[in-house]
Parts: C-alpha cells; structure tokens; sequence
C-alpha cells in the first residue's frame, strides 16, 4: 500500500467517530504539508467516499524580522545590551555598530543641494534606539546613553516566544503587527464529511476495464471510476480561416448565387498589355509610373501575345476607331511587354474577354457573367487604410445591348444580399469605361455615405480589337475585399489583418462571417 493510499485510510478511520474534521488538523496530525493532503481529499472525493467544503481562516503568523529576533534577539535589546555602566557618547555607541559619521559639506549659495544616501545601518539603529528609550531600556542626559536598570529581559523576544498563544484581534497582536514583527494571513481548508459511498478503508478505483482483470475474472472484485459523459473533449489543434477567407467565401457564394462563374485569377506577374493596353489605358497614364506599379527584372519582359491583337490595340492607341480618335500618340511595343505585379483583376478580365471573343466567331453569341475575387498589388505608402497588396472583387457581364440601367440592377442586388440598401451612383471617369460610376453606400457606424466601388461600360475603344461586334456591351464592378472585412469585424487598422501584425488567436475566435440580405 502507497503512503498516499495509507493517508486516505487513516482519514477514513478518523471519519469514522467524527462528524466532521478540519483539513488543517488532519495534515497535522498526519505530519504531512496540507497541499499534499489536498491531493488525497480530492481522490476520496471523486470517488464519493467523502465531500468537502472550502472555507477560509485568518491567523497570525511571523515575519522575517519576527523570526529573526526569535532565534536572536531584538534590536533595541542589542542597543541595551552594547551601552556600558559607566555610560557612552551617541558618536562612540554608533562606532560600536559600525556606523560612521558623516562630515556635513558646507553648501554654496545658489549651489544644488545633493541628495544623501540614506544608510541602512544608521535607519535600523535610529530604530532600535528609539524603541529602546521607548521600552525603558535607556536613558540620554547631556548627551550620555545609559542604562535605566542592568540584567533587563528582552521584552519583544519573551512575547514572540508566547506568540501560538497570542489571539487574533488583541492589543499584543495589533502591536505586533505594527512593528511588521508579525502579519495577519488568510489560509484556506476544508471542512471534510462522509460522501454517500463512505466506507472506513479506501479501495483503489481504477479508471478502465483491462484484458488482464477480464482473463483472469479480476474484474469482479473491482471498483471502477465512474464515466463523466457531460465532459468535454480535448480541443483539436486545426486551422482556422483568416477573416478576409472568410468574407471572400461569402462573396464567391453569392455571385455564384447571382449566376456568375468564377476566372481564373492565379497568375500575380502580368504582363503591361492585358494589364493596361489592351485596356485601353494611354502608355504615358500616370498609373503605369513606377511610382504606382511595381515593375518586374526579371524576366523584364513577357512572352509576345498574338501578333493580330497587338497591331489592333496599337491601332486603336494611335488613330482610334468605332468612333474615336485614339490618343494620337505613337504606342511602343516594348512598353506593352514590360511585366509587372498586376495592378487590378480587370487584367484577368481582359484576358477572358479575349476568349470569349474568339469563342463567339466560332459558336456565335452567348451571354457570360463571371466575377473574380484576389489580389493586386500597387505602390502605396502604408498606413491604417492601404497596404501595398490587396485583394480585389470584379464582376463583368457580357450581353447584347447591356446598359448603364441593367449594370444599377445587378449592383444593388449584388449589395442587398451583404446587407446595403441605400445606394448611390456618382458620374466618374475611367480610362477604358464610359460611361463610369463610382458607387456610395450608407455607413451606419460613420453615419455618412462612403465609397464602395467603382463601375462602368467598358468603351468600345477596348472591345473592338478583342473581337466583339458592336451590339455586344460588356457592364463591370469592381470594389475592394478589405474595406467590407474591416467594417464586419470592427477592424480599425488594416495592418493588423495581415503580417507580423496579425494575432493568431483573433484568427481561431473570429465568428463566422453570414450577411444578412435586407
């Protein structure tokens, strides 16, 4: 039998003539610390053999200064004890405990005054001396200490010795503890009874039925622990979706909802063609300085795109067409293949676009809807609303006829199922839309209109040379992933969504991201 099975047996036997028993006693009487008595309490009681109830108990206890003068003595009594009959001088008493005098430095007029270290030998003796002249222990006339009586007891030592009889509350305790010589401290016990399966010797429980107890028919002589089936399971380590995943998924749902299907989006290095030219987008416009694109060195350049393609988008840049007059400027081929990070999905748009064109001369005209949800990257300076990569949300549909009236429509259905009723369109200018719309939304935190995206009708300057006929119009938005993320789950800086920023625990507590349709 264990010492800690032996403990709980020797309880039990105690239970058995008392109705209750006070958890301090029993560590006592058992010789054992009372936070390795706890251990056994709480097996009896898992097992039913008693129940417990905490309380709490203050009491008096020493100390360090305390213990100290009890195994030595006080410090007004060393005082005592270090005058001599004949008397002595504050200077030599003080010589006695090793503390020397310290000249005074005459101060200068205007001079700043230092600050003298105190010494802790000089406090504790000022102390001791004090509490000496105040215990009777010494007298000081014309500067000599001496005794008030020989052979005095130390007063201080003689009560501490006495202090188990001391009670909490009274005069003698409340001096003590003014002298920091003791401290009131709050413990804490138990107060321990019979449980419902009390029995006066403890039989060991065991936590799970073994091929060994069955083979051998132990397991008829045994107890065993009972099963908590309300218990939780262990937490399973798994991964959790960042906030911008999961607002992204809840967009994918409902344009997916709406009939839209979704581009492939998965090459960031794109080319300045499908990226800006075949856009319809002027090689001098500023978006295309490097102050706003990142620009790529290797490989500087892309593949050549279809040779067809590159000499209409080139045309339509310098002379125009369908109406216009082009930019009237002589367009560089090898501008055109310079790669970059891409700066919009509007790029994976192009590109689609192209496709579905050449799918049309060969199948004739059909309808599309497709959207795309990832990131772009710009040159921006960061701060708590722009970082340097971002994710972007585009939607294009491809129809005969399709007007400005038809793109409002599908906007605000779009934005009805994330929750946002009040909208407005504010005329706008787009290098390769016309006409253009930027989109406002009520903010019912801000309580004001802000700017959610952008929309247009690509210009025909841009469809022609990928090959659509002219009843073919082509109605897009785009708007940004972050803004929608932030406003959702009360993000105030959108560095912390990403990088060393992000905390990992706001990761794995981040509810479910549901819009409600209104």
């Amino acid at each position: 039998m264990d010492q800690k099975q032996d403990h709980a047996n020797t309880i039990l036997t105690q239970l058995e003539s008392a109705e209750t028993l006070n958890s301090l006693e029993v560590a006592k009487s058992l010789s054992i610390n009372h936070q390795d008595l706890v251990g056994c309490l709480l097996q009896l009681e898992s097992a039913n053999y008693i129940k417990t109830e905490g309380l709490k108990q203050d009491q008096l206890i020493l100390t360090d200064e305390g213990n100290t003068i009890l195994n030595s003595q006080s410090g007004e009594y060393e005082i005592y004890q270090k005058v001599p009959e004949a008397g002595i001088s504050m200077v030599d008493l003080q010589k006695v405990f090793g503390i020397e005098q310290v000249p005074k430095v005459k101060q200068e007029q205007g001079e700043k005054k230092e600050k003298q270290v105190e010494d802790p030998k000089k406090r504790q003796f000022d102390q001791g001396f004090g509490n000496a002249k105040k215990m009777g222990y010494i007298k000081m006339d014309k500067g000599v200490i001496t005794k008030v009586a020989n052979d005095l007891p130390d007063k201080i030592k003689l009560e501490l010795q006495s202090f188990n009889t001391i009670k909490l509350g009274s005069q003698q305790a409340k001096l003590l503890v003014e002298r920091k010589l003791a401290m009131i401290s709050t413990i804490k016990y138990f107060e321990i009874k019979k449980g419902f399966k009390y029995a006066p010797k403890f039989r060991e429980q065991f936590a799970a039925l073994t091929t060994e107890q069955l083979l051998s028919g132990e397991w008829k002589e045994c107890e065993y622990k009972s099963i908590n089936l309300n218990a939780e399971g262990e937490k399973i380590s798994m991964g959790n979706l960042h906030p911008l995943l999961k607002v992204r998924k809840q967009f994918s749902q409902i344009l997916i909802g709406l009939g839209f299907e979704e581009m492939p989006t998965n090459q960031f290095v794109e080319s300045s063609f499908w990226n800006f030219d075949a856009l319809f987008q002027p090689q001098k416009h500023p978006a295309r300085d490097a102050h706003d694109t990142f620009f790529c060195s290797d490989p500087e350049l892309s593949e050549e795109v279809d040779t067809t393609l590159r000499d209409k988008v080139k045309s339509m840049h310098q002379t125009g067409g369908v109406g216009s007059i082009g930019y009237q400027y002589e367009w560089s081929h090898e501008e055109s293949r310079k790669n970059i990070l891409r700066t919009h999905t509007t790029a994976v748009s192009s590109k689609m676009l192209y496709r579905i064109a050449q799918q049309y001369k060969e199948k004739g005209y059909f309808p599309k809807k497709y959207f795309s949800i990832d990131k772009v990257f710009r040159n921006e300076t960061l701060d708590a609303t722009h970082l340097a990569e971002f994710h972007q949300i585009e939607g294009v549909v491809i129809d005969k006829n399709a007007s400005l009236g038809q793109l409002m429509g599908i906007i605000r259905e779009f934005f009805r199922q994330i929750g946002i009723n009040k909208l407005w369109f504010k005329p706008t200018y787009n290098p390769y839309t016309e006409p253009s719309m930027e989109i406002y939304g009520y903010h019912p935190v801000l309580k004001k209109k802000v700017e959610i995206g952008n929309s247009g009708v690509f210009r025909p300057e841009m469809l022609a040379p990928l090959g659509f006929p002219e009843d073919v119009n082509v109605i897009a938005w785009g708007l940004g992933l972050e803004r929608p993320t932030m406003i959702y789950y009360d993000i105030r800086d959108i560095r912390t969504m990403v990088g060393p920023e992000v905390k990992v625990e706001t990761v794995r507590s981040n509810a479910f991201c549901v819009f409600e349709s209104k």
